[in-house]
């Protein structure tokens, strides 16, 4: 039987400018060799050999939309649908049909599964009245095995429906939403950078996932680009140091958003938590 962990209570919202923004943690899990995300219940042992992970999309209500960063892993969790996601709306007053973009870092299936939703076993956009927006190249890019079986159900239901934008390098979709491409985690993958009033949040993808690798230098063998994506993490946190840029992270294990300062003469950064 699968473990559970119960539903996180909805975390306050950030207001940020013109921008609301909700954390929607789908929880922590342990994940294996064979690539499965298996939610992990507080205080239980962790199997040998597997890896402890969080996934959290985020949602932004600006004037003008209601955005979606990243779709969470909808059934590419075990025992999960993604019905959890969308309860995780629900308690913050949006409904499915409330979305209006969906801003994909890439199409791992632990980004984009929740994305879309099998509907009397067909594939159909979980959100109907949302663009889902990607960079053309990760239609294509090399994946492993278990992405690929996730692409290959996201893009025909989406573009079937009539949902799917791709984009190209960077660039903006509105005057409060531009993309920038990467590369490094993935082929094509995107980061997003969302302006209000002077303000700019970044939310990273999986180049510069959780606040605890913001002091780090390493290159990730899962990447596709390990040097490409260090050296994205790096001019990540640069930006925001020096600009004061609020940082989003997908897989923050307990913290999901902050901002930073140079740590001083000896280089690094000061992390500062902000609740979300």
């Amino acid at each position: 039987m699968a473990r559970t962990s119960p539903r996180p209570p909805p975390s306050p919202a950030l207001t940020y400018g013109a921008f609301e923004i909700h954390a929607l943690p789908e929880g922590r899990f342990t994940v294996g060799a064979d690539k499965v995300f298996v939610p992990h219940a507080e205080g239980a042992p962790f199997p040998k050999g597997t890896l402890f992970v969080s996934v959290c999309p985020f949602l932004v209500v600006t004037p003008s939309d209601v955005c979606l960063l990243d779709a969470g892993l909808g059934t590419w969790a075990e025992g999960r649908g993604v019905d959890f996601l969308l309860d995780g709306l629900a308690r913050r007053g949006v409904a499915r049909e409330d979305v209006t973009k969906v801003l994909l870092s890439h199409l791992h299936f632990d980004h984009a599964g929740g994305a879309i939703v099998a509907v009397q076993g067909e594939w159909r956009p979980t959100f109907p009245n949302a663009e889902y927006v990607v960079q053309r190249g990760e239609l294509d890019a090399p994946y492993g095995e278990e992405s690929d079986e996730a692409r290959a159900a996201f893009v025909p239901a989406v573009e079937h429906a009539g949902q799917l934008v791709t984009v190209e390098g960077s660039g903006w979709l509105t005057d409060a939403i531009e993309y920038v491409r990467t590369g490094g985690h993935t082929r094509d993958h995107q980061v997003f950078r969302l302006h209000t009033g002077g303000r700019v949040a970044v939310f990273g993808g999986d180049v510069l996932p959780a606040a605890n690798q913001i002091n780090r230098r390493f290159q990730a063998k899962y990447d596709f680009d390990p040097a490409r994506s260090q050296a994205e993490r790096a001019r990540i946190a640069a930006e925001a140091a020096e600009h004061g840029h609020l940082l989003l992270f997908v897989h923050g294990t307990d913290t999901y958003a902050a901002f930073v300062e140079a740590a001083g003469p000896k280089g690094g950064y000061r992390i500062e938590p902000v609740s979300l």
